[in-house]
């Protein structure tokens, strides 16, 4: 009576064992080809050079999407051209749904400070762009003596354009307000050259706003809202 008790037990174990086994593998499978379907459509719609990284981060996402419910989605691509420029972008969304819904989210587009350069202007006529505690820093000579100079700046946003302002130059040994370099006989005119610089973002989809911006490690990172509704599509971008 005993063996056949630790019989069936052991029978029941096995069966257990072996359905969490099929479910989890099940699982996976699913999870593997939603993940591919999803690296598709990014694929196609934002035409990165580089590869689109595809993330469900839900608890058991691939048997959820026979549902219709994805979960929580993360796409990141690299080489996005937008604007006339590259960077690269990363979606996360909440409750993504297989009909292309969902419920909100971020995304992120790192502009390379190579490329911020070219696009100051006047602002950056011999100055190269940088980050630092993440503020915009630009430095490099400036004027026909070749001054040396750091210009320390503020990025804000509004939901369609960032503006960069600088705010202190670091010349001659002292750190200036912009406002007093008329003060100082060696930086005479400098101060109309720094004057903010708007650059507009056109093209977001619908839907999506900018939050805010940030001097990183890698670049500008331009950070945006994405509100609920049909996922957007990558016909716009940041700039």
């Amino acid at each position: 009576m005993i063996l056949n008790r630790r019989g069936r037990t052991l029978t029941l174990v096995a069966a257990a064992a072996t359905l969490a086994a099929v479910v989890c593998a099940t699982d996976l499978l699913v999870e593997h080809r939603t993940e591919a379907k999803v690296a598709d459509r990014a694929s196609h719609s934002l035409r990165p050079d580089g590869p689109v990284h595809v993330d469900l981060t839900t608890s058991l996402a691939g048997l959820r999407t026979l549902g219709g419910d994805v979960g929580d989605v993360e796409v990141s691509a690299e080489g996005v051209h937008r604007q006339h420029a590259v960077m690269d972008v990363t979606v996360r969304l909440k409750d993504v749904t297989t009909d292309g819904r969902s419920a909100g989210g971020t995304a992120t587009a790192t502009v390379g400070y190579d490329q911020v350069t070219r696009r100051l202007g006047a602002l950056g006529d011999g100055l190269t762009a940088g980050g630092q505690h993440g503020d915009l820093v630009l430095g490099g000579s400036v004027g026909t003596l070749g001054l040396p100079v750091t210009v320390r700046a503020k990025v804000s946003t509004t939901s369609d354009a960032f503006t960069i302002t600088p705010t202190t130059v670091g010349v001659l040994g002292r750190n200036v307000p912009v406002d007093d370099l008329d003060a100082l006989p060696a930086a005479s005119g400098l101060r109309d050259r720094l004057k903010p610089r708007t650059v507009a973002v056109t093209g977001l989809p619908r839907g999506v706003a900018l939050t805010s911006a940030r001097a990183g490690g890698d670049g500008l990172a331009l950070n945006f809202s994405i509100a609920a509704g049909p996922t957007p599509q990558g016909d716009g971008g940041a700039a």
